[in-house]
């Protein structure tokens, strides 16, 4: 089904079926009736779709492609937008990959050869389909700048019904925030919805483009993501299938940005989105991606944007989210809360008795029973039993019910809940909007003495976010950085060398609540330098993984604890290996808006080998000053036979 047939799918539903009733009674009455001939004429005409091939004897192709090169139409933006065009080191390069996109055979790489095919299919005769409705984004910008139809306009459905729907169209830029539990959707996700009066909000069309994988394998996933081994497609859901997905099965919050796009605008958007249908590109996870492809669909609209410039070896959504932002397409937003969000709003605002009832009711017994059980008052009841079907809702989705319990359960609490009048509005409190977050690469200027041996360090982080840094816009209580990488000089020996460098570091401090107890975890691993006796700092390999819980004590003061597991390798250990299992707990806090703070402590029992304890103990003290800026203060202490200390300062830049 097309979008636009998608868009019109409710009117057609009511409206449709009644017309054809009333046609058909009408002819049953009057079958000579001058309706009844004019709607047999339709018929007929609608039989002779094929365009004749004289309609196009006056049509000079030669003269039209002549026009074109004197206005330089293969150098526009809006072509090179129109067929995804970037100039790399080796000369320009189409990023769409399916040669169905392109009818010159060196389309991909020369505009011009390709500009002069669209214009020869265009306006030539074709008995075979129709051009205008291949390539509908194409023809009309070309109209546009030719002056000139082409015949096929006429006997194109689609473009007519696009051209002719008269219902205002919105586009909404949608941002899922990020779901650390998935590689794939750890930096949030961008899709775009297309609103009318008919099909408004989650009743709206999604436009996604993902990769085109069955792939459950997490190894093999990122590997084929990573070389672009997989084929990304658009497609159309319904809005309410990605929001069930997003908000209610992975428990990420929405954005919803309303576009400021002139109903043109749309319209180029949605002949763009057709000719794209069934189009594949490779999918690469780092750049082009399901964010980095979805700018196209709006850069054709104002090509002077240039939204998909600028970018190098990386791309996350929320960088595309703030360069829409930036451009000026963003009319205003609306904040979407996950169900778990609402659940800890409600939570928040419960009693113990109250919490007890829910867990009561959600164990399968009796609504009513439970409910009379403790002296409620009405406003009490209908808080129980709306926290409740959300709670029972989430505990389908997290698999906690079979379908059938599921059903009983939530069914007998929504017929106790329809006898009770009282309605309550929840609206949990919108965060920062994730533009409003810092940006997502950083460099880092740290001086600072160890063991009273003064250095400077500088570290560069590709992205994206750590717990000290400026939780707006972000995740609380997530940590995801990939390629960071350090190197240290210090002074006194005037010795330089490298530091470290942090392949995968996640960490997910995920507190609980008397309903949800998510695990908190973490996994880390790269090249650290690490003190040992003898004050030497060897530069070992490390994997260190844990899970655990953690708490909220007070809205600015979490505690968290794991287990852990924790592997070095170095040539200087017995057998080249060391492992432990340890624990670990800390502490994060925000005492006032600018400043977070975090205290850490490891313990672990390298046994493997060596038989050794060691400690690690970390304080961080960090004041995010805005988007770009932030000061940092460490104080770092290890334990192996001896106490190693290290004290530093960091000017942090955030950039991109």
């Amino acid at each position: 089904m097309s979008l636009l047939l998608n868009i019109r799918h409710d009117l057609k539903k009511t409206i449709v079926p009644f017309f054809i009733c009333l046609i058909f009674c009408h002819f049953l009455l009057y079958p000579h009736s001058i309706f009844a001939q004019q709607y047999q004429s339709t018929i007929d005409d609608q039989k002779k779709d094929i365009i004749a091939q004289e309609l196009f004897a006056d049509i000079n192709v030669q003269q039209l492609i002549a026009l074109a090169n004197s206005k330089k139409l293969s150098q526009s933006k809006k072509w090179w937008a129109l067929l995804h065009y970037k100039k790399n080191i080796s000369g320009i390069k189409s990023l769409v990959d399916d040669p169905k996109f392109f009818l010159a055979p060196d389309g991909k790489y020369n505009p011009e050869s390709e500009l002069e095919a669209t214009i020869r299919f265009l306006y030539s005769y074709n008995d075979k389909e129709n051009p205008v409705c291949r390539f509908m984004a194409r023809y009309s910008w070309l109209k546009k700048e030719l002056g000139a139809v082409s015949p096929h306009e006429t006997h194109c459905e689609k473009l007519q019904e696009i051209i002719s729907f008269k219902d205002d169209m919105s586009v909404h830029l949608i941002f899922p925030t990020g779901y650390i539990n998935s590689p794939a959707s750890m930096f949030g996700h961008t899709l775009l919805t297309v609103q009318s009066q008919y099909n408004p909000g989650l009743l709206s069309s999604a436009v996604n483009y993902a990769a085109n994988t069955n792939e459950t394998f997490g190894p093999s996933f990122a590997f084929k993501g990573i070389f672009g081994l997989y084929r990304g497609y658009f497609s159309i859901q319904p809005y309410y299938s990605k929001v069930q997905e997003y908000s209610d099965l992975e428990s990420r919050d929405i954005w919803e940005y309303k576009l400021n796009l002139n109903q043109d605008e749309v319209r180029m958007m949605l002949f763009h989105i057709w000719e794209l249908d069934n189009i594949y590109s490779d999918y690469y996870f780092f750049d082009e991606n399901c964010s980095y492809n979805l700018l196209y669909l709006l850069e054709v609209t104002r090509p002077d944007t240039h939204l998909t410039d600028n970018f190098f070896f990386w791309v996350i959504p929320i960088d595309t989210l703030r360069k829409v932002s930036n451009a000026g397409f963003i009319e205003n937003k609306a904040f979407r809360p996950s169900r778990t969000t609402l659940i800890q709003y409600l939570v928040d605002h419960l009693n113990k008795q109250q919490i007890n009832a829910i867990k009561s009711i959600a164990k399968g017994n009796n609504p009513l029973d439970v409910i009379n059980h403790y002296s409620f008052n009405d406003l009490e009841k209908v808080q129980v039993l709306d926290c409740a079907s959300e709670y029972i809702q989430y505990c389908y989705a997290d698999k906690q019910y079979s379908q059938k319990e599921y059903q009983t359960i939530f069914i007998n609490v929504l017929k106790l809940r329809s006898t009770l009048t009282n309605t309550i509005t929840y609206s949990p409190p919108a965060p920062p909007p994730p533009e409003d977050g810092h940006y997502s690469s950083r460099i880092n200027i740290q001086m600072g003495s160890f063991e009273n041996d003064s250095f400077t360090e500088l570290s560069y982080r590709p992205s994206y976010h750590d717990l000290c840094d400026d939780t707006s816009g972000f995740v609380s209580g997530s940590q995801i950085i990939f390629g960071e990488i350090a190197a240290r000089y210090y002074w006194d020996t005037q010795k330089i060398q490298f530091q470290r460098f942090d392949i995968i570091d996640i960490e997910s401090i995920a507190p609980i609540n008397p309903l949800i107890k998510p695990l908190s975890w973490k996994i880390i691993t790269g090249f650290e330098r690490l003190p040992f006796k003898n004050n030497s700092e060897l530069l070992v390999y490390q994997l260190n993984t844990g899970g655990g819980y953690a708490f909220s004590l007070t809205h600015w003061f979490q505690l968290y604890g794991m287990v852990e597991f924790s592997g070095l390798l170095h040539n200087d250990f017995e057998n080249n290996i060391e492992v432990a299992p340890g624990a670990s707990i800390g502490l994060l806090l925000q005492p006032f808006n600018k400043m977070r703070l975090r205290f850490h402590v490891n313990d672990c029992y390298y046994m493997f080998g060596e038989s050794f304890n060691y400690i690690t103990i970390k304080t961080i003290a960090q004041y995010n000053i805005n988007q770009r800026f932030s000061f940092r203060f460490d104080v770092n202490y290890w334990h192996h036979e001896q106490w190693y200390h290290q004290f530093s300062g960091s000017f942090i830049y955030y950039f991109w």
